[in-house]
C-alpha cells in the first residue's frame, strides 16, 4: 500500500505537561468563519440510490459498530506531509500496517488498547459530551495495556506515533480549563502540527482503517470547549441565516432519532441553499452537511468518494492551530460526525 510520506517535527510529550497559559480569548476571528465561503466546493457528487432510514445494525444508524466497510482496493498512502509530525514516534508510520501499530512484540498491547479506545464512542454517540470519569477510566485501561507490553518504553520511542497521539488527546478530552482549552492548539505546536498532519495530509481511508479514533476524540475537545462557553458565536458557524438554523435542527432531530434519510435530506437541501451562498460566507455548516452526507451513505465506495472530496474542502478552511481552534470551537455537531463516517472503516 504505498509509501508514507517523510513527515518532521516532535512528539508531545507523555507525561501530561500542559501548554503554557494563553489566557481566556479565542484567536481573532479570520473573515467569516475563517475566510471559508469563496473557497468551498460548490456541489457535493450526487449520492445514487435509496438511502435507508437506519444504518448499520438495528438501533444504531449512521453505520454505526457492526457495519463494518470492506476497504475497496486500489488505496494508496499518498499525502504531502507538509504540516510536520512527530518524529521520533511517527517517521517509521510509513504503511497501513505501521499506523493500526498491530505487529511487532508490542502489537498486541497498542491493539487492545485501540479497541478500548474506539469501544467508547460506540457505547457513546461520538456527537454527544461524554464524562470525564469515563474517558479517563479508558485511557486508564488502555494505558495498562501498553504498559504491560512496555510500548512506552524509551526503546519503543519510533514506535506507533499515532497511538501515542491518540493517549495525548484523550488527556486533553478531559480537561476544561478555561485558560488552556479556547486556545489549545493555537498554543500548543507539538500537539496542533501532529493532529493536522493527519487530518489533512494522511488519506482519511487510511486514517479510518488504522482504527484509532483521532476525530472521535477532537469531537469530545469542541465538546468540552461548548460546556466551558468557548463557542464561536453564529456568524463564524454561519448561523445567522435562517435555512442554516433549520438545518441545524433538523440535522439534531436525525442525530438523535438514528435517521439517515432525514439526515441525508436535509443536508441535501442546505447544501443546495449554501451553493447560493446563504449562509453568510462560512463554511462550517458546509463542512457538517457534506459530513452528513458521507455518513448516511450505505455505499462503501461512495461514501470513501464523499470523505476524499470532505478532506479537501478541510485542506482549504484549516491550515493552523488557530483555525483548527476555531473549528473545534463549532455549534455544529461536525467532528463525532466525521468519526462516525470513518470508523465503519476501521480494521
Amino acid at each position: 500500500g504505498g509509501q508514507m510520506p517523510q513527515m518532521g517535527g516532535q512528539m508531545p510529550q507523555m507525561g501530561g505537561q500542559m501548554p503554557p497559559q494563553m489566557g481566556g480569548q479565542m484567536p481573532p476571528q479570520m473573515g467569516m468563519g475563517m475566510g471559508m465561503g469563496a473557497q468551498m466546493p460548490g456541489q457535493m457528487p450526487q449520492m445514487g440510490g435509496q438511502i435507508p432510514g437506519q444504518m448499520g445494525q438495528p438501533g444504531q444508524g449512521f453505520g454505526g459498530p457492526g457495519q463494518q466497510m470492506g476497504m475497496p482496493t486500489g488505496m494508496g498512502m499518498g499525502g504531502t506531509g507538509s504540516a510536520g509530525m512527530p518524529q521520533a514516534a511517527m517517521e517509521a508510520d510509513r504503511t497501513m500496517d505501521d499506523m493500526s501499530c498491530a505487529e511487532g512484540p508490542r502489537g498486541m498491547g497498542w491493539s487492545s488498547a485501540k479497541q478500548k479506545f474506539r469501544a467508547v464512542f460506540h457505547a457513546n454517540p461520538p456527537w454527544l459530551l461524554i464524562p470525564r470519569e469515563t474517558l479517563n477510566a479508558v485511557m486508564e485501561s488502555g494505558l495498562n495495556d501498553l504498559k504491560a507490553t512496555a510500548a512506552l518504553a524509551p526503546e519503543a520511542a519510533d514506535e506507533c506515533g499515532l497511538g501515542k497521539l491518540t493517549v495525548q488527546l484523550f488527556s486533553f478530552a478531559t480537561i476544561d480549563d478555561p485558560q488552556v482549552l479556547p486556545q489549545l492548539f493555537a498554543g500548543f505546536e507539538p500537539l496542533a502540527s501532529p493532529v493536522l498532519t493527519m487530518m489533512l495530509d494522511v488519506p482519511w481511508a487510511v486514517l479510518a482503517t488504522s482504527g484509532w479514533p483521532l476525530f472521535g476524540l477532537l469531537s469530545q475537545i469542541s465538546l468540552r470547549k461548548a460546556q466551558i462557553g468557548a463557542l464561536n458565536d453564529d456568524a463564524v458557524d454561519g448561523l445567522t441565516d435562517a435555512a442554516a438554523r433549520q438545518f441545524q435542527a433538523e440535522l439534531a432531530n436525525a442525530l438523535a432519532s438514528k435517521d439517515g434519510l432525514a439526515a441525508q435530506k436535509a443536508a441535501g437541501n442546505f447544501l443546495s441553499l449554501n451553493s447560493q451562498g446563504t449562509d453568510g460566507g462560512s463554511a462550517l455548516g458546509a463542512l457538517t452537511a457534506m459530513t452528513a452526507q458521507a455518513m448516511a451513505s450505505p455505499e462503501p465506495q461512495e461514501r470513501l468518494q464523499l470523505l476524499d472530496v470532505l478532506q479537501q474542502a478541510f485542506k482549504q478552511v484549516i491550515g493552523s492551530g488557530a483555525e483548527l481552534d476555531l473549528a473545534l470551537s463549532t455549534k455544529w455537531p461536525l467532528w463525532g460526525m466525521l468519526h462516525s463516517s470513518l470508523d465503519a472503516f476501521a480494521g
